[in-house]
C-alpha cells in the first residue's frame, strides 16, 4: 500500500492526534527516514508511544519498517510523475479539446500507474488460483463499479467460469444468499461505503464464502469486512464528477486478474476464447 497516497484519503479519518502527525509526514515525507522515532515525535509534539501506535495502525509492525516503505514509495512516485505529462487534472471549460485530451491522459496514466504499483501480488495470485477452483463466482458493484464488475464477468465467462455480475442489488443479493464456501465473491466500489455492496460481502462473509474487495485506498466498511483487499488509486479524492480515473483503476486490476487467470488455465484458456470467437464469427453466414 501506498504510504502517502493512503495518508492523503484518509486523513479526515484519523483522530485529532493521527491527523496531526499523519500531516507532518506528509509535508516532511522527503526527511523522514533520517529520523528515529524520539525525533520525530519531538519535532510533532507528541509521544513516541503515539508515533509507534499510529504506524501500527497502517499496518506496519514498526518505525523501521514504515520508513523503509515510506522511501521506497517517494523513489516510485517520483518516477512514475517523471513519466507523466506535466498538466493538472483538472479539466476546466475553457480548456480546448487538446488541452482536454491531454489532463484525461494524465489522468489516467496516473491512475494505472499508482494503482499498478500498489498491487498486492500475492492476493492477486491467491485471487487467480481461487477463481479457477470456484464452482460459482459472484461479482458485484454498483453504477460505474457495476461497468467493471460485467467486463470481469465476460472475460472470465469466455474461458468457460461459471462467473454472474448482476446489475441489480436485490438479485445481487439474493445470488449471495445462495452460495456456498466452494464459492467466491469479488465486491468492487470505489468507495466501499455502498450499504448494498457491503450487506453482500457481509451476507458471504458469514456464509464462509471468501470474499476479495477491489477498492480504494481509503478506510471504508467493505474494507473491514472483505477477507482480501485489491487497491485502487485515484485523483479522486475530492472531485469525482464521473469516476473517470477510478473506473480506470479498478480496470487495471480487473485486466490484471484475467490476465492471471489466463496464466494459469494455460492452453485451455487459449481453447476457450478461439470457440468463443469461432461462435461470433458464425453470426456473419447467418
Amino acid at each position: 500500500m501506498n504510504i502517502v497516497e493512503n495518508l492523503k484519503i484518509n486523513l479526515e479519518n484519523f483522530s485529532s492526534g493521527q491527523k496531526k502527525i499523519a500531516q507532518y509526514i506528509l509535508q516532511h515525507k522527503d526527511g523522514i527516514a533520517e529520523l528515529p522515532s524520539q525525533i520525530l515525535a519531538q519535532k510533532i509534539g507528541v509521544s513516541q508511544s503515539s508515533i509507534i501506535k499510529f504506524i501500527q495502525s497502517l499496518g506496519f509492525d514498526g518505525f523501521t519498517q514504515f520508513k523503509l516503505q515510506l522511501a521506497s514509495d517517494i523513489i516510485r512516485n517520483n518516477i512514475n510523475d517523471k513519466q507523466l505529462f506535466p498538466l493538472h487534472n483538472q479539466i476546466e471549460r475553457t480548456d480546448s479539446f487538446e488541452i482536454v485530451a491531454e489532463k484525461l491522459l494524465q489522468e489516467k496514466q496516473q491512475a494505472l500507474a499508482h494503482t499498478t504499483a500498489n498491487v498486492n501480488f500475492q492476493v492477486l495470485k491467491n485471487l487467480t488460483k481461487q477463481i479457477i477452483k470456484a464452482q460459482r463466482i459472484q461479482i458485484i458493484g454498483i453504477g460505474n463499479s457495476a461497468l467493471t464488475a460485467k467486463d470481469l464477468a465476460y472475460k472470465l465467462q469466455k474461458l468457460g467460469l461459471a462467473v454472474s455480475a448482476e446489475a441489480d442489488t436485490h438479485i445481487q443479493l439474493a445470488i449471495v444468499q445462495s452460495l456456498k464456501k466452494t464459492d467466491l465473491l469479488i465486491a468492487i466500489s470505489y468507495t466501499g461505503k455502498h450499504k448494498e455492496i457491503c450487506l453482500s460481502a457481509q451476507t458471504a462473509k458469514k456464509n464462509g464464502v471468501p470474499v476479495y474487495a477491489i477498492t480504494s485506498l481509503q478506510q471504508s466498511p467493505l474494507r473491514k469486512i472483505a477477507d482480501y483487499i485489491l487497491d485502487t488509486v485515484a485523483d479522486e479524492v475530492h472531485s469525482r464528477s464521473s469516476s473517470i480515473s477510478s473506473r480506470t483503476a479498478q480496470n487495471t486490476i480487473s485486466d490484471l486478474i484475467f490476465m492471471g487467470v489466463i496464466k494459469l488455465i494455460g492452453e485451455d484458456a487459449e481453447k476457450s476464447i478461439k470457440n468463443s470467437s469461432n461462435i461470433i464469427k458464425q453470426l456473419q453466414n447467418i
